[in-house]
């Protein structure tokens, strides 16, 4: 019934075909589209937001006129906080934190346990101890402990990983640091964190066999491909992203100069690989320039429909994954070309080589090649080349792309460099620390640090300047 209020045609379409029996073939027919769309609508990859399209699926699988709920309104934002009456809030005692789905990540359920604050300690909000606190830090899943405290009117609340709690020096409560303050940035976060980790370590097993295969030889011209089959959507985002890197790690030789990249991350979920799998944060250091924004450059295409669906939490997150570029030494640049979003990744060295690593929005395995044809190369150098020269988010310094970045996503830059201070002082581990080994915050972290030193320098602020 929500869903279909909602128009979440994906679950709709999962629902309908569960109570009827029919295939995705049938449903694809009843509505004159490919099977390959309604897979991809069932699993999130597709949206429908066009208000004759949504009519059409609703008049298709029967759908009674007095369930429907209002056409979506395609320019307004999607948010986590509309889906909780607008304001983030916990339930005293034991509850959960429910987290949506994403395009490809599952929703997950958070266990919580809420409180009230006992008292403040400098920087940190005190949890009363008790047994029962004691227990959930113990607990091995993933669960949270919250604190709520009322200030100015509103109630504002502050989270913890049930195994990152810190005791005062008595060993009486947990303490939650300020930094831990429940809101959007935290919220994407524990979003992208409890999303992968679950899907990853539902596939352990697989995957101890997959990633831990000796290095294949890619150095070949034709196209590699990497079993997926059977592995959750985020599980086949961690081995796809891996191909990918160590393909061209391969090829460093064969590329013989400092690449410039084209990526196809657009939304946060796509992006909080960069901050949360740990073999693309080393991929990154490998692959950093030797001299900070020489010429070495990767491109995004965001086009502005991108950016209005995506709730901010995601919009946090695809920032922090630009920033951790920028950290690294590697130019940013941004194009809102709707005709470009469907080329492939790839890493250019400008009439050289080119090495085509596509993993994100593939269709089914990742897709791996190397080339020097002469047509292909020029076709990559007008791509990035295009993007360099009319990117939104241009400047002349890091912190001046971070902050036109941040407008672009439509997030405000004092918030950011606020919320990135807070969190580069503590660290983000108290928050989401990770059950896989597959994940590490490092890079998350690295993020944090180099967006409150950029924007704060942007801002004429002393690097080292609090608010």
């Amino acid at each position: 019934m929500a869903a279909i209020r909602a128009w979440d045609l994906g679950v709709v379409v999962r629902l309908f075909r569960q109570h009827t029996g029919l295939s995705q073939a049938a449903v694809a027919r009843l509505v004159n589209i490919d099977q390959a769309e309604v897979s991809r609508l069932e699993r999130g990859r597709k949206k429908i937001r066009d208000r004759r399209q949504l009519a059409q699926w609703s008049e298709a699988l029967g759908v009674p006129d007095g369930l429907l709920g209002p056409l979506p309104d395609v320019d307004r934002p999607s948010s986590m906080a509309d889906s909780l009456g607008n304001h983030l809030t916990l339930p005293d005692g034991h509850g959960q934190l429910l987290l949506p789905a994403g395009r490809n990540l599952p929703p997950t359920a958070l266990p919580t346990l809420t409180g009230p604050v006992a008292s403040l300690q400098g920087d940190a909000l005190l949890l009363a101890s008790s047994g029962e606190a004691e227990a959930w830090s113990r607990m091995l899943l993933r669960a949270l402990l919250a604190v709520h405290h009322s200030g100015d009117g509103t109630e504002r609340y502050f989270v913890t990983d049930v195994r990152g709690g810190v005791r005062d020096e008595a060993g009486r409560p947990f303490a939650i640091p300020m930094a831990y303050e429940f809101d959007d940035f935290t919220l994407g976060i524990l979003w992208a964190a409890a999303g992968f980790d679950s899907a990853i370590l539902g596939d352990d097993a697989a995957l101890y066999g997959e990633l831990d295969l000796p290095s294949q030889d890619l150095s070949g011209v034709g196209r590699q491909s990497v079993t997926l089959d059977g592995l959750t959507d985020g599980s086949q985002m961690l081995v796809g992203s891996r191909a990918c890197a160590r393909f061209i790690l391969d090829q460093r030789d064969q590329l013989a100069g400092d690449p410039v990249f084209w990526t196809r991350e657009q939304r946060g979920e796509e992006a909080a690989t960069w901050l949360l799998f740990e073999h693309k944060h080393r991929y990154l250091e490998l692959m950093a320039p030797a001299r900070a924004h020489d010429g070495v450059g990767r491109a995004f295409c965001v086009p502005h429909q991108e950016v209005a669906a995506s709730p901010m939490y995601e919009r946090v997150l695809l920032f922090l994954a630009i920033a951790l570029m920028e950290s690294y030494g590697i130019t940013t640049w941004v194009t809102d070309e709707t005709d470009l979003q469907q080329t492939e990744g790839f890493a250019l060295v400008p009439g050289h080589r080119a090495a085509i690593a596509t993993w994100v929005r593939a269709e089914s395995a990742p897709q791996t090649a190397l080339t020097s044809g002469a047509r292909s190369l020029r076709a990559f150098a007008g791509i990035t080349g295009h993007a360099r020269a009319h990117s939104v988010t241009m400047g002349s310094t890091s912190g001046e792309r971070l902050a036109a970045t941040s407008d672009y996503l439509g997030l405000e830059r004092a918030w950011l460099t606020h919320r990135c201070g807070q969190l580069a002082a503590v660290g983000t581990t108290g928050l989401a620390r990770p059950r896989s080994r597959h994940l590490s915050l490092d890079a998350l972290d690295r993020a944090c640090a180099y967006v409150a030193a950029e924007l704060r320098s942007e801002a004429g602020d002393p690097v080292g300047a609090t608010r």
